[in-house]
């Protein structure tokens, strides 16, 4: 049944330890997630394989998000449990294998002297501890003073903000657990360490090459500096993009985040791509059953931005409160969406408008040519001056609906598709509710089946208020790239 008075901005929730129970999953869908997230940085295929298979003995339309772990740059063991860094002295870091102390640190990078300069920073431990790079000693080996000091434990993380790194960004690791999601049908992944075009395309070819029959979702989560000033090219490349403030909070001066938060937005809208905006949404319920007040503005905030979905991660992985943080999160979306402010700047359309300025102009979006571009334009047009009304796409691939979706109409969009799989695919797109007709694949199918269909699901939404719906298409229906019309359709 679909629910024409569901929430427009999608709920990202990670699988974790605190939530891989069959009841809890139960609860965290229930309370408003569409998307699960697998971080493949944390686990192993027995746990991953047994949380696809809860999700889908619970439910066909929960989209399932792999997030790949990407290249992990680490400090090595320590020679005790712990050591002291002291803020104004000097120390040696080394991409040579050794026992680290408080004289020298093993950093798991093998392009450490080539790549990170003199005067640039290291960072340690999500830059709890910071390091200038002063001198380079020899291949090996270069000179740091420590700016913030600390207590160094063994194998902690490292940024190198600032610094052209030579690191593929799709390593082995990401190639076993590509084949590993692909094999056990995940909707769509989510890959790290992006940093140009590239490293899009190069995941896309492989599951090409690997899966012919198979489509995902690909990802770009923006995380680096680097990523954010190729955000156009990024945008392009990718079916959807990640704002990712973790790491993104140790490149870029955290004063700085809400600035890049808002391009990377403003970039998805304009160039028609879902936006994920992740981290800390509502961390303090890792421990506490209910949010801050800062935790909430930021939400609304992301969802005035432009954001499509929002996302949980060891809210829902690790904490204590998996599915009271779903609810909260479900709470404060529909709250928004009922002001008047989010009216005002959906009625009027959100296109990224704000940070044009940021967006290169010589990199192509889809062509204004491109006639399902017009088609989706003409529709939410239609929406705004019908009252009463929704949008229906039959899609086959989904395209169409997720362009609709792109322009932030303020009405529900019911996307008509041939299958759960695209189903899943548009699960993380703002405002589309999916109803699967698995003959539209057929070239005779009859307009009149397909409108029965909407009158059918209104009808089981218990909303009698809706009147019209602006129907969307393609002659002959269900061949891909055949949206060619707008029909006004009068229901009931």
């Amino acid at each position: 049944m679909l629910d024409i008075g569901r929430k427009k901005v999608k709920i990202v929730a990670t699988l974790g330890p605190a939530s891989s129970e069959i009841s809890v999953i139960k609860s965290i869908i229930k309370n408003g997630t569409d998307v699960i997230r697998l971080n493949f940085s944390h686990g192993n295929e027995n746990f991953f394989s047994k949380a696809i298979k809860n999700i889908r003995s619970i439910s066909s339309d929960i989209g399932i998000l792999a997030d790949l772990p990407g290249p992990k740059i680490r400090t090595g063991k320590l020679t005790k449990n712990s050591i002291v860094l002291t803020k104004g002295l000097k120390i040696i870091l080394t991409d040579k294998h050794t026992v680290s102390d408080a004289k020298k640190i093993f950093i798991d990078y093998p392009y450490l002297s080539k790549d990170i300069k003199p005067g640039y920073s290291v960072y340690i431990n999500d830059g709890n501890i910071k390091l200038r790079v002063l001198e380079k000693i020899n291949k090996n080996e270069l000179v740091a003073e420590i700016l913030t000091g600390g207590i160094l434990k063994s194998e902690k993380g490292i940024n190198f903000p600032g610094s052209v790194l030579s690191i593929n960004s799709f390593t082995d690791n990401d190639e076993k657990f590509l084949k590993f999601g692909a094999e056990n049908d995940v909707d769509m992944f989510a890959v790290s360490f992006v940093r140009g075009p590239d490293d899009i395309y190069n995941v896309k070819k492989f599951l090409k090459k690997n899966y012919p029959k198979k489509e995902f979702l690909i990802i770009a989560k923006i995380e680096k500096i680097e990523a954010v000033k190729n955000i156009d090219k990024i945008a392009v490349a990718a079916d959807a993009l990640m704002v990712a403030r973790g790491d993104l909070g140790v490149e870029a001066p955290v004063e700085n985040i809400p600035i890049e938060q808002k391009k990377i937005i403003s970039a998805a809208n304009f160039y028609k791509k879902p936006v994920i905006t992740a981290t800390q949404m509502l961390l303090s319920m890792v421990n506490n059953e209910s949010p801050t007040r800062a935790e909430v503005t930021d939400i609304s905030n992301a969802i005035f931005d432009g954001t499509d979905s929002v996302m949980l991660s060891e809210e829902t992985a690790v904490g204590g409160y998996p599915a009271e943080a779903v609810k909260y999160m479900s709470k404060i979306i529909k709250a928004t969406e009922k002001s008047l402010i989010f009216k005002r700047i959906y009625r009027t359309g959100y296109s990224g408008e704000y940070f044009n300025e940021h967006i290169n102009l010589n990199v192509p979006r889809t062509q204004i040519s491109d006639i399902s571009n017009i088609i989706a334009e003409m529709s939410v047009g239609a929406s705004k001056l019908l009252k009463n009304s929704i949008i229906a796409a039959i899609t086959r691939s989904g395209y169409t609906a997720s362009l609709i979706s792109s322009l932030k109409p303020h009405v529900p969009v019911i996307a008509i598709v041939p299958n759960e799989s695209v189903k899943r695919r548009l699960s993380l797109n703002y405002g589309i509710l999916c109803t699967v007709m698995r003959n539209i694949d057929d070239k005779n199918i009859d307009l009149k089946d397909v409108i029965g269909l909407i009158n059918s699901a209104i009808k089981d939404s218990r909303r009698k208020s809706i009147d019209y719906a602006i129907l969307t298409g393609g002659v002959p229906i269900g061949e891909p790239g055949s949206t060619d019309f707008v029909k006004i359709v009068k229901l009931h």
